[in-house]
């Protein structure tokens, strides 16, 4: 069991990662188009706050002017109840942000396996995020693991330093192989599924009882495809998924949600293209990549997972 206290999960999770594609001129414009209200975004995540969450997942570069946007729109109530002190109180920055009163989630692409600050030159560690108003940290992503090195243990030990510090780990999984879907579907679903034990299971024994940790299901070979994996495929998988989750660790109360990345875009979600074969009712959310880049990809989606809401 942890000290620390967690971001509240909603129910339906909309995430996105601008990987290394964006200036920090771009994102700095991508984050206020999305906090602009005429874009009607902003109105559909307020109007559902309680069971719609977004998350911006920037570059470590913008992560600080991001902050700074959502902080001055969203300011942390005043620390010091009197006002006859407020004016001559010190201010830092950790004391002007307050995350909760934000209306989207601020994430980071990865972190040092540190929840404490120290000598480790390049890079970027927990603390620091945590004071940027960091709710989410993104880990294991495919393309970490084939550049850096990156391995399920290394990542199990990040997720614990973030966890501490009470931010919540992204934690990206998926096979590597494209599944034969001209047999049977329980045999793909087996085969993927076996990949994937390993990595839920190494993560899930390394972070408190009571984290929450959301699964960012990328089958690899889906990952940039021009189309997503399929839904009669996905949906198998990630029940199989929860129930690894739910057997990893004994007496486990952390919340563990499910959600799809791999090419994932507008009509995902509802199946409006694809015969109505929405993907909405398997998983927890969508991890949205180059399909989000532009606002009208953002707005699609939170529409369909909007509209979702209460059907069965």
């Amino acid at each position: 069991m942890s000290s620390a206290t967690y971001p509240r999960l909603p129910s339906k999770l909309i995430l996105t990662s601008t990987k290394a594609y964006f200036s920090p001129s771009r994102t700095v414009k991508y984050l206020t188009s999305i906090l602009d209200q005429h874009n009607g975004i902003l109105p559909l995540l307020e109007a559902h706050r309680s069971e719609i969450q977004f998350g911006l997942i920037p570059d470590f570069l913008t992560i600080y002017p991001c902050a700074q946007i959502l902080a001055a729109k969203y300011p942390a109530p005043p620390s010091d109840p009197n006002p006859a002190l407020q004016g001559s109180r010190t201010t830092s920055l950790s004391n002007d942000i307050n995350p909760s009163s934000w209306p989207i989630y601020l994430g980071a692409q990865t972190a040092y396996a540190s929840s404490t600050y120290g000598a480790f030159t390049g890079e970027i560690v927990p603390p620091a995020l945590k004071e940027l108003g960091c709710s989410i940290v993104e880990l294991n992503h495919a393309e970490r693991r084939r550049l850096l090195g990156e391995t399920d243990e290394s990542s199990a030990a990040r997720a614990a330093a973030v966890c501490a510090l009470g931010m919540i780990p992204l934690v990206c999984i998926g096979e590597l192989e494209r599944p034969n879907l001209q047999g049977p579907m329980s045999l793909a679903v087996g085969v993927a599924v076996g990949q994937l034990k390993t990595q839920i299971e190494t993560l899930l024994k390394a972070v408190p009882k009571d984290a929450p940790v959301i699964f960012a299901y990328e089958p690899v070979w889906a990952i940039g495809a021009a189309q997503p994996a399929g839904v009669d495929y996905v949906g198998p998988v990630v029940e199989a998924i929860r129930e690894v989750a739910r057997t990893a660790v004994r007496d486990r109360s952390g919340e563990v949600k499910v959600v799809y990345g791999g090419s994932a875009g507008p009509g995902l979600w509802s199946g409006k293209t694809n015969g109505a074969n929405g993907l909405g009712k398997w998983v927890d959310g969508l991890f949205l990549g180059r399909f989000a880049h532009e606002i009208s990809g953002i707005k699609g989606v939170v529409e369909e997972v909007a509209d979702s809401l209460g059907k069965s």
